[in-house]
């Protein structure tokens, strides 16, 4: 049968395609795994640890990052399978490669008519067209099989055509049927030899249940990629000739060929579908084999404008679940349970990927990078780590620390109120205090009337009526001081509610009117990078858990998907009822402790109960903290920081408060961002001379253990002569040491300590002393 001239003009594309991307490119590297990865720190790798966690912490989800053959870079739970829906289709593409090669399949423009006869018997009114159909159209998705347009005349992302594909390849050429897809197919003929880890199945959901739907989990996906990265070859055996891995990135559809009509046309009886319908998508010049590549769509732009021009992926639900392989740079790419969900957010987050690539630095470039904040962040947003859920993150991949008043509760309502519901208060000039100290938080609540702390004016309506709905110009108020708060830094602590305050009786659920309020709230706020939601105060008071859980679901539904929500308790250090619970990631504690080693016991054992799940933040000691003298309060500042908690300071408004009381909350923040605190759990037992607290991230593990060595914190009350880490080995040391009263700061290159662990204290630091140790080396000074 004469083939169409979508075939030449395939074969040009793929000419090409083979000429600019491959043949001018040096012969990449042949490193692989074995059984298990082997890794590189990402300076090993010439890569920016920081971006790196910037990209991931913009992906969402879990995945890992591949490079040279090693893996650089994961986060979340990469050795978990999953469904990843469309992603699995270039799969089907190898597949049939692999049947080509064995001979079991003439070409890819063989009729599948010969495996499915009955296509010659449907749509006698289009002149029986589907018995025209190939392989390729199957793969490249011009089958126009259940739609009026004959093969190879348009473009039809369809489900149907997917299930057809699978179902002929695997229940005819491969397994022989369903059930023995993984046992015949998948496993000796691929994931077998590349060695897959964690078991992927062609039943994803079952044999009952979409056949064909593969989990896999990122780790083994980015094996597959680094197959075709090799292209075909692994471990000096050929998997799938050179050939076939250029032709199926090599041919995309061309811009020729339009998108169909989607008029319906008959198939097969009891047609299934593998996910979804049909006309999902225009192929955008981008669809090859079922990979999408990096193609030119008929308006001129490129599928992935930010991103080097010969990558390409396998994208399932819009981006939620892809592979990307990027050979000019030699890394592969898998994510699952992504934030990723459409071309755009594609070239954005592969952008932040290639940003991450750089030229190795020298170890004192890399000390630098670790002490120094440096240059101005592109991205400052602050978010939970879904890598280290224990802490907050910012999104370029800077740790983030939080100390400073945990009041006003009633900022949101100081001064006169005018006749609109604004306010002729000092909302400002609290703000702008706090910005010389870099203190840099403030607890705010937004309704504090219908049975809060607050009078009946205490709330955003008009009329502060809820029935006639939130009043615009206190909203735009609001924003106005907010945004003065997010420029100098500053997290505001946003309650949607105060103890006791219930607006809206509706049970455990979410009635339209306060859903409104919600997604108010988040549309107006929700583009600030310094945010922390928090559902309520005491929220036992008046809200069910599950009500506090269906609240925080709103505030990810209305569209704010990586700003941190908490929920505030009764004195307590449980958190279970939330500690799984997929949208709250913050614990606010209230504690009563009379003393910083009694607010420190109680914190270690908040820290113990979380598990790691959540991070804590110690919202409200309810003994008078912010008004004790000013050594007892700094103290208890860091009695909290040194048991693995944020500050917030009862008590302690901004207006009133001292400036130096202020300030020692800034040199706080400012010391634990300079140091790798977020990678530490507390460890008093470390703790030597006269220290008595420890943060300690003694053995690294993993990809980044030679780039982020053991690193300490110790921190002691009235140190007379030497403090450190128990057991140190006896090796070279950056110092950072802080006078926690007057900010004095000494550093230290190369130090060694005494051979019980301890450094000397440097002249002229009294009071309470902090010191970050961090191992350079075990070389000879």
């Amino acid at each position: 049968m004469q083939r169409r001239p979508l075939v030449q003009m395939n074969l040009i594309a793929t000419i090409v395609a083979c000429a600019s991307t491959f043949l001018a490119a040096a012969e990449p590297p042949r490193v692989v795994p074995g059984r298990t990865w082997d890794t590189k720190s990402p300076a090993e790798a010439a890569m920016d640890a920081g971006r790196l966690k910037a990209f991931s912490l913009a992906v969402g989800g879990r995945g890992c990052v591949v490079r040279g053959g090693y893996l650089v870079h994961t986060w979340g739970d990469n050795e978990r399978r999953g469904d990843v829906a469309s992603a699995a289709k270039p799969l089907y593409s190898h597949f049939l490669f692999a049947a080509i090669e064995a001979g079991k399949i003439e070409s890819v423009d063989e009729s599948i008519a010969k495996w499915a006869p009955r296509l010659n018997e449907i749509n006698a009114k289009f002149d029986h067209k589907d018995a025209a159909i190939t392989w390729r159209d199957l793969a490249c998705q011009t089958s126009c099989y259940g739609v009026e347009e004959k093969p190879g005349e348009a473009f039809d992302y369809s489900d149907y055509n997917m299930a057809l594909l699978f179902d002929l390849l695997f229940t005819k050429v491969h397994a022989g049927d369903r059930e023995a897809v993984d046992e015949r197919a998948l496993r000796p003929l691929l994931a077998d030899a590349i060695q897959c880890e964690d078991r992927p199945t062609f039943l994803a959901f079952g044999l009952k249940d979409r056949p064909g739907r593969i989990a896999v989990s990122p780790r083994d996906f980015c094996r597959f990629g680094l197959l075709y990265l090799r292209e075909g070859e692994w471990n000096g055996k050929r998997l799938i000739s050179r050939a076939h891995v250029r032709q199926a990135i090599g041919s995309a559809v061309p811009n020729s060929v339009p998108r169909t009509k989607g008029e319906a046309a008959e198939m097969l009886p009891n047609q299934r579908s593998i996910g979804g319908g049909s006309n999902q998508s225009d192929h955008l010049g981008s669809y090859s084999f079922a990979w999408w590549t990096n193609g030119v769509d008929r308006d001129g732009k490129r599928h992935w404008p930010d991103v080097p021009a010969d990558a390409y992926g396998a994208f399932g639900h819009w981006g939620v679940r892809a592979l990307v392989v990027i050979p000019s740079l030699d890394i592969v790419v898998s994510w699952n349970d992504a934030r990723v969900n459409s071309r755009e957010q594609e070239n954005e987050v592969l952008a932040n990927l290639v940003a991450a690539v750089r030229e190795k630095t020298s170890l004192e470039d890399e000390r630098k990078t670790d002490f120094d904040p440096g240059a101005t962040p592109k991205n400052d947003r602050v978010v939970i780590d879904p890598a280290n859920p224990r802490w907050l993150f910012r999104k370029d991949g800077r740790p983030f620390f939080m100390c400073g008043p945990g009041d006003p509760e009633d900022f949101l309502y100081r001064g006169r109120r005018n006749a609109d519901g604004t306010r002729d208060g000092d909302q400002l000039a609290i703000i702008r205090k706090l910005a010389g100290t870099g203190a840099n938080c403030l607890y705010v609540q937004a309704i504090r009337s219908h049975g809060g702390d607050g009078d009946r004016t205490h709330n955003p309506f008009i009329d502060n009526d809820p029935a006639k709905g939130l009043a615009d110009k206190v909203l735009d108020q609001w924003a106005e001081w907010f945004a003065e708060a997010d420029r100098h830094g500053i997290v505001m602590m946003l309650f949607l509610y105060d103890d006791s305050a219930r607006v809206w009786n509706t049970g455990d659920e979410v009635g339209d009117a306060e859903r409104a309020y919600v997604r108010a709230l988040v549309k107006k706020f929700g583009h600030l990078d310094h945010l922390v939601w928090c559902i309520a105060e005491e929220y036992q008071e008046r809200l069910s858990a599950k009500r506090v859980s269906n609240l925080a679901a709103e505030i990810r539904a209305a569209g704010d998907k990586d700003h941190a929500i908490a929920v505030h308790k009764l004195p307590g250090v449980e958190f279970r009822e939330f500690a799984d619970d997929p949208h709250v990631g913050q614990f606010a504690m209230q504690l009563e402790a009379n003393s910083p080693e009694e607010l420190h016991r109680l914190v270690l054992r908040a820290w113990k109960n979380a598990e790691g799940k959540y991070s804590l933040n110690m919202a409200e000691c309810v003994t008078g903290h912010g008004r004790k003298p000013r050594d007892v309060l700094r103290r208890m500042n860091w009695a909290s920081a040194m048991a693995g908690a944020y500050v917030m300071v009862y008590q302690m408004d901004g207006a009133s408060t001292p400036v130096e009381q202020l300030e020692d909350c800034g040199r706080l923040v400012r010391f634990f961002e300079q140091t790798d605190f977020h990678r530490m759990s507390p460890r008093d037992d470390l703790a030597a001379g006269d220290a008595a607290w420890a943060l300690a991230n003694p053995t690294p593990q993993g990809a980044d253990a030679e780039e982020h060595k053991a690193s300490y914190i110790v921190y002691a009350a009235n140190p007379k002569e030497r403090i450190g880490i128990k057991g140190l080995p006896f090796a070279n040391y950056e110092l950072l040491w802080l006078d926690c009263r007057t900010g004095k700061t000494v550093r230290a290159g190369a130090a060694r300590p005494g051979r019980d662990g301890t450094f000397e204290l440097p002249e002229g630091l009294t009071g309470d002393v902090a010191l970050y140790i961090r191992l350079l080396d075990f070389g000879v000074i």
